[in-house]
């Protein structure tokens, strides 16, 4: 796996004093962006290698890894010279992986001390991944596709409908822990075709190229009022009865359309009579059988506005248990629903609010030409993020001139010209054009429309708005920059920043795939799932518009909830189905790590796991990833016996060295929450056996309960914990992993937030002001 090495080495499992190396960096407009340490001066990086590096890899390493070992098909003394292992720094990623981690040498070898690993990881940072402060490196982002959540947002504010994108896209893979990544982003046949019918599906509830119907209304017949039995099904008429209601009419002539099924007595059907205020309008033989209903349809004239009696009348009832067919004993009336169309007369209702605004008003005098270029080219502007190529909208006319061969109006070869644009590349990808050409692999700054584009899609997971784009084609936009976030975030949109990075971040999404054993936690059901999810989402999202210490994330004594929550936590005095501001002091929760959805997605179905917690707590919030388990590893529990508690089973386990370095970095941050539940409720014991939350950390700093982990967090790790908001922010807002070279840029944002106290509004501003977010590599 292609680890992100921009984070700080230095984990909560290592305690060394330093990682990678902090670079200075410059805003778009060329000023420093924040005042950090300079480079280092020029170091003969292959003497310091011979004299310093080489001798601790030869005690170290080369027992399995030189000298003609190569265990793991890794011989370190293969690469002859610095050049060498440049061009192997996937190999380099890992070998400085494991040797920050201290997952090597394998804990049964001798060991290297502190000031040892840590002279290794600051040689491999300056001769194998060195950056340059004076050119700091934007990266490569690949062509993006729109995933399902940016296209249903894309389309949602382009044509004002929503489309379940679920049930006609495939589902988009992820990278790096989000689905905006562009490597994994592909392009199939399939995606092709179910584009296509996406946009069918989305145009044809925005546009109405035909006629539009007259008015409809449908009244189901169990609503209806009379005598008889109501279901899903209807109003059934068991006797001579009538089902009714009261309508509101304007005046003009109507068609009554009854959807009815009915069942034989004798030889006969039943009949069915329809009455407008008392007088018989129409009779009917209803023939057809329960599970066949049809419509029956009169027309009638209404002469005054107001409301109306309409009555569907069953008037011959019938039952006689001698005749043999049972289906023949009992007559019998179902009355679906009544539907309502018109008034017939007068104008047709205007084309829908989606329709108008495509559309738009055609002048006087103006011919089918350029009354569609005029609507394709404000489409286009829209949809491809920018103002149209001359003589691109152009091309699109030929669907024009398709509708009109088939005999079909102008609004019709729109209708096909905009499907057209919709599974066009410039709609379904995002486009970052490099102005002005020039030689392969140069920096160079984003265009304004690329910019809006970028901003968007971070911020709100869709389409610039008009705003953004009048700037862009004024060449305004960096201008206003500062402004514009401020307003983007104030935007109602920006919960989809909540829901998409938040969601994916947190693991947030994995909650509605939770199955939690029923008979284990009765007390938890899918609805108690979604208010978790529910309270995670409003606690992030009151962070960030309240323009919080990102700190708050972690020892926040609130959070949100509803009378349902609060009672499945044991808060008293929360009634009620809204979600508000509750205070958690004296209660033993507080932060992201107290939540009920954090803690059943690092849960198993029927029991917690200190490894998965201890893993989301260096992944999701410090940026360090585990390596996977070796091979061949046995379950937990296979032959450990039944008596032993889950802590027990677990020291057994590391005892195997190949288990042994990577669980010590995880374990003890995992069993400080075990005395939460595989659901998150709080627990004193574990079916009876005590619940120890002591652990000690693998750089020897010691905690008994889960509040003084949290403090360590703080006060020894919360650079960690910045830099890995950091990464994550700058992943998902470039579509791309991070690497080394992004190093500078991630340390710039985090020295630009820490000036401000690490508020969440001030570290997106610094993404947004960064290398990589405003300028990229011309190829």
């Amino acid at each position: 796996m292609d680890r992100r090495i921009s984070g700080s080495i230095l984990s909560l499992g290592l305690g060394l004093a330093g990682g990678w190396l902090a670079w200075p960096v410059t805003r778009a407009s060329g000023e420093p962006v924040a005042s950090v340490p300079a480079a280092k001066p020029a170091v003969d990086q292959t003497a310091r290698y011979k004299k310093e590096i080489e001798p601790l890899l030869v005690t170290y390493c080369y027992d399995c890894h030189g000298d003609g070992s190569h265990k793991g098909e890794l011989a370190i003394d293969s690469f002859k010279d610095i050049a060498a292992m440049q061009g192997n720094r996937e190999v380099w990623k890992r070998i400085r992986e494991h040797i920050g981690y201290k997952l090597m040498p394998p804990a049964d070898e001798d060991q290297p001390d502190d000031k040892e690993r840590k002279q290794l990881l600051s040689w491999i940072d300056d001769a194998v991944f060195p950056v340059d402060p004076a050119r700091p490196d934007p990266g490569r982002i690949p062509l993006r596709r729109l995933n399902r959540e940016e296209y249903r947002n894309t389309i949602q504010d382009l044509l004002g409908v929503e489309v379940a994108v679920e049930n006609v896209l495939p589902p988009d893979d992820s990278g790096y822990g989000f689905d905006n990544i562009g490597d994994v982003l592909t392009l199939s046949p399939v995606h092709i075709e179910r584009y296509l019918a996406a946009a069918r599906q989305a145009l044809d509830k925005a546009v109405h190229p035909d006629p539009m119907p007259r008015p409809e209304r449908k009244i189901a017949g169990a609503t209806m009022d009379g005598p008889g039995l109501r279901s899903e099904d209807g109003h059934y008429l068991w006797k001579a009865g009538e089902a009714t209601c009261h309508p509101y009419f304007t005046a003009g002539r109507y068609k009554l359309k009854v959807v009815a099924a009915g069942t034989w007595g004798g030889n006969d059907p039943p009949k069915m009579e329809l009455r407008l205020d008392g007088n018989l309008v129409s009779t009917w033989d209803v023939k057809n059988p329960m599970d066949s209903p049809k419509w029956y349809t009169a027309e009638v004239k209404i002469e005054a506005k107001g409301e109306h009696r309409i009555g569907v009348t069953f008037p011959n009832d019938f039952w006689d248990e001698s005749i043999k067919d049972p289906a023949r004993r009992d007559r019998n009336l179902m009355v679906n629903r009544v539907e309502i169309e018109g008034p017939l007369d007068g104008p047709l209702p205007p084309k829908p609010e989606t329709h108008r605004a495509i559309y738009g008003e055609r002048r006087s005098g103006e011919d089918d030409k350029a009354y569609a270029l005029g609507v394709l080219s404000k489409f286009a502007r829209h949809a491809f993020r920018r103002s149209p190529h001359p003589g691109e909208v152009e091309r699109y006319l030929r669907f024009v001139d398709v509708a009109g061969s088939q005999g079909q109006g102008i609004e019709h070869g729109i209708r096909l010209a905009l499907e057209a644009m919709l599974v066009s590349p410039s709609f379904l990808f995002r486009e970052e054009p490099v102005q002005g050409g020039g030689r392969a692999d140069k920096i160079v700054q984003l265009g304004e429309h690329a910019l809006a584009s970028r901003l968007s899609y971070f911020l709100w997971s869709s389409m610039p708005d008009d705003r953004l784009l009048d700037l862009a084609d004024a060449g305004q936009l960096r201008k206003h920059l500062d402004e514009e976030i401020t307003r983007m975030i104030g935007s109602p949109k920006s919960e989809r920043f909540i829901s998409n990075f938040g969601g994916q971040w947190l693991q947030l999404r994995n909650l509605a795939s939770a199955s939690p054993d029923e008979k284990r936690f009765p007390n938890y059901n899918r609805a108690i799932g979604r208010d978790m999810r529910k309270e995670t989402e409003l606690f992030l999202s009151d962070t960030l518009h309240s323009n919080q210490p990102i700190t708050t994330l972690l020892d926040a004594d609130y959070s949100f909830l509803n009378g349902n929550l609060a009672r499945f936590y044991g808060i008293p005095g929360v009634d009620g189905k809204e979600f508000r501001k509750v205070s958690l002091a004296g209660t033993p929760r507080r932060g992201l790590m107290g939540q009920g959805a954090v803690l059943i997605v690092t849960s198993y179905p029927t029991r917690t796991s200190p490894v998965l917690r201890g893993k989301y707590v260096l992944q999701n919030l410090l940026d360090l990833t585990p390596p996977p388990p070796p091979p061949n590893i046995p379950q937990l529990g296979g032959n450990h016996g039944q008596n032993l508690t889950l802590r027990e089973q677990m020291e057994i386990h590391r005892k195997d060295p190949s288990c042994a370095n990577c669980h010590a970095l995880m374990d003890p941050i995992g069993f400080a929450y075990e005395q939460y539940d595989a659901v998150g409720s709080f627990r004193n014991d574990d079916r009876g056996n005590p619940i120890n939350t002591a652990g000690k950390l693998s750089d020897g700093t010691a905690f008994t309960t889960v509040d003084e982990l949290r403090a360590l967090i703080l006060t020894k790790h919360g650079g960690e914990f910045q830099r890995a908001l950091a990464s994550k922010l700058l992943t998902y807002a470039l579509g791309r992993g991070t690497d080394w070279y992004d190093r500078p840029a991630i340390d710039a944002i985090t020295a630009k937030a820490a000036k401000d106290n690490g508020r969440f509004q001030t570290f997106i501003r610094a993404v947004i002001d960064s290398v990589p977010f405003q300028y990229r590599r011309s190829s």
